[in-house]
């Protein structure tokens, strides 16, 4: 059985690897604060979470799309999916304790495959109730309760409950064999219970003997006790398939509506504080205009945060220039933050979003001195961006932030350059905040390019909004001038 609520075609797989480098984009964008809001506390649900939003980078847009529409749903329904949340949990612990430990794959044990069964089939049971009577919408979960409904149907449980019952064998274990070399049973299988013989093709059945074992014969009861396991085997073996089958829908139904009840909470969180939150639209690569845009973390962090508007589509690179703390770094978050979040198939934080899609993320943030000294800040920034050009995608976007700051303007503003210029040659997005007047000011009369500048007010405040500016030579001289000749208050 498939679950669908994520994918129309596949379930959630949890055991891909996270892209390269992914720690360091989780640290620069600030993305755990974004998870610790979805999770609640639930370390399942965190890492749930961090995982598809890593691998929404290789989803298609129709993958997004039923996304959205499940997403929509589960806003719509929060208490629905966190009982499937709830029951999936239930349902695997339920099996985990009622076999006791026994079932294992490599050596099945028939009684303990019967215990995970039973409970199973009763988180399935639990299931179709819980789908049944929901006012469903959307393709993912219509699809679900559809393929539930046309596969566990009363005949079904039945069945199943009967072959339960049968391999419990109150009757005795019934089976036949033959001789092999030097005696030895051999091809061990099950007969129908209840003593009912199989045809015998010859015209005489054989003899039949019956061996009755002394209460105190221990080594008799153990040879025939393994008898008995040889001739269950294969009925064990089977049952021990079917439980891993059903098991692996529970866990991938648990991942799925997780992940959409993490969403519900996150979306519960950003509405409260009254900012707005849109599905995105997947445009054509190179797409880039949004209205509001507003770093999530943020604001999930402070309760406020400053919103921007862009029309960049077709532009590339950006330039990101103006006076410190003014902004840059927290717009840099949240463009790359709303890039995952509507490759995840999740709303993003905005008014209005629409983007590209890119095939992977990668951040190049400045760092603090290595605390070993093995190696300074600017070997460590070029040892850095050197394991990330490594692993460059097709079409990926490329965040810097401060990059090469720890040398000289003119050194650090020719590689900048360079970097930049062949990363955009390649197809990469890049987007690059810097204080270097002389990188940015060396794009001026590129084709594409696009200047945003943190804005300041005359007074020296800022308003955490970026403008499309180009770079200024003077960006600082005043904020330095005020810090070392502080102008005195004005006396009333």
């Amino acid at each position: 059985m498939r679950v669908g609520l994520l994918h129309p075609e596949q379930d959630l797989d949890l055991s891909l690897p996270l892209p390269h480098a992914w720690e360091e984009v989780e640290h620069d964008l600030g993305l755990g604060t974004v998870l610790e809001a979805m999770a609640e506390g639930d370390a399942y649900l965190l890492e749930v979470a961090r995982k598809v939003l890593a691998q929404g980078l290789s989803l298609e847009p129709a993958a997004i799309f039923h996304r959205q529409a499940s997403l929509r749903e589960a806003l719509e329904r929060p208490e629905l999916v966190e009982a499937l949340y709830g029951l999936a949990g239930r349902t695997l612990q339920e099996k985990r304790r009622e076999s006791w430990g026994l079932f294992r794959r490599d050596r099945p044990d028939l009684y303990g495959g019967i215990k995970a069964m039973e409970a199973l089939l009763r988180g399935l049971k639990e299931l179709l109730r819980l789908l049944e009577g929901a006012p469903l919408a959307s393709p993912g979960f219509t699809a679900l309760r559809e393929r539930l409904l046309g596969e566990l149907t009363p005949g079904f449980f039945r069945e199943a409950e009967e072959h339960l019952k049968t391999l419990r064998f109150p009757q005795g274990v019934w089976m036949a064999a033959r001789l092999g070399l030097e005696g030895r049973g051999a091809d061990y299988i099950l007969l129908p219970p209840g003593g009912q013989r199989l045809p015998w093709p010859f015209t005489k059945r054989p003899k039949a003997y019956t061996l009755t074992l002394h209460p105190r014969d221990e080594t008799g009861a153990r040879i025939l006790g393994e008898l008995r396991e040889r001739g269950i085997a294969a009925a064990a073996r089977a049952l021990a398939v079917a439980v891993e089958e059903v098991a692996r829908f529970f866990e991938a139904l648990r991942a799925e509506a997780g992940f959409l009840l993490g969403a519900a909470r996150l979306a519960a969180k950003l509405r409260a504080t009254g900012a707005p939150i849109c599905f995105p639209q997947v445009g054509e690569r190179g797409d880039l205009a949004f209205r509001g845009l507003y770093d999530v973390g943020l604001l999930l962090r402070q309760g406020q945060a400053v919103g921007n508007d862009l029309e960049a589509s077709g532009r590339n690179p950006i330039f990101i220039t103006g006076a410190n703390r003014g902004g840059k770094t927290t717009f840099l978050r949240s463009l790359g933050l709303a890039q995952l979040m509507m490759q995840a198939g999740l709303f993003v934080g905005a008014e209005a979003f629409r983007g590209g899609l890119v095939d992977g993320l990668f951040t190049h943030f400045k760092r603090e001195e290595d605390p070993s000294l093995e190696a300074g800040k600017f070997e460590e920034e070029l040892r850095r961006l050197s394991g990330l050009v490594d692993h460059l995608t097709a079409h990926p976007l490329f965040l810097f932030n401060e990059s090469f700051g720890a040398t000289s303007e003119a050194e650090g503003s020719e590689l900048g350059a360079q970097v930049v210029r062949a990363l955009t040659e390649r197809g990469v997005r890049v987007v690059f905040v810097t204080h270097f007047y002389t990188l940015a000011a060396a794009f001026l009369e590129a084709p594409g390019v696009l200047f945003l500048r943190a804005e300041r007010l005359p007074d020296g405040r800022r308003t955490y909004r970026l403008q499309v500016a180009p770079p200024e030579p003077t960006a600082y001289g005043r904020d330095l001038l005020a810090r070392v000749f502080p102008v005195p208050p004005t006396e009333a």
